[in-house]
Parts: structure tokens; C-alpha cells; sequence
């Protein structure tokens, strides 16, 4: 491993040069995180109301994104994200997000 590589993921910690969220072909990954995205967008309504709602479970939510968290955690379970610095398993990318913020201090807007 060399200091600021990249994988070709485009996830690089601009305060330590090493990949975020990469496994062994950050490109594979991406495209799947992609791929979920796609099928979880394919599982929420925007209500007339305004708010939105699960089609599997009918849950709601006035917040996209906590649909989105939902349908990530509750319908679509998947091995999950272990995080490069402390190895910590995390469940979703939400939850990936918040502990390298709370645990590590790093900020990153999406996976």
C-alpha cells in the first residue's frame, strides 16, 4: 500500500491519503453501491401528503433520507461495511457515516 493511492473508487481521506469505503476493487463496490441505490428507490413513494413511504412494510417517514436508512437496514441486509481504521462492523452506509464521524472525526458526504 502506498500513501494516497487510489483505487480507482475516488474515496480517498484527503486528511490521511488512505480509501474510505474500497474493498479489494473500489470500482466492483461502487457500482454495487449504486445498484442499491436504484433498488431502494425502487421501494419508497412520495406520498401526496408529502411524506414517504415503504412499499415493502408501509412505514413512513417526513424524511427522505430516514426512508432511505430504513429500507437500507430492514429490507436490504448485506454484509455490511467494516471500517479500515478500527475494523468496526457496521450494518449500513448510515451507520458507517456516523462512526467514522463520532469515533474518528472523518466527514464524508456519501458512499
Amino acid at each position: 500500500y502506498e500513501e494516497g493511492y487510489d483505487d480507482g473508487s475516488g474515496m480517498i481521506d484527503p486528511n490521511t491519503g488512505m480509501p474510505i469505503a474500497a474493498g479489494a476493487d473500489g470500482n466492483k463496490d461502487m457500482e454495487a453501491y449504486k445498484q442499491l441505490d436504484v433498488e431502494i428507490s425502487r421501494q419508497i413513494l412520495r406520498m401526496p401528503q408529502g411524506h414517504y413511504q415503504c412499499t415493502i412494510c408501509q412505514h413512513t417517514s417526513n424524511q427522505k433520507g430516514n426512508m432511505i436508512n430504513h429500507v437500507e437496514a430492514k429490507h436490504f441486509p448485506g454484509p455490511g461495511i467494516h471500517c479500515f481504521i478500527c475494523q468496526r462492523h457496521n450494518a449500513t452506509r448510515q451507520s458507517y457515516r456516523m462512526h467514522l464521524a463520532r469515533v474518528h472525526g472523518i466527514r464524508i458526504k456519501s458512499l
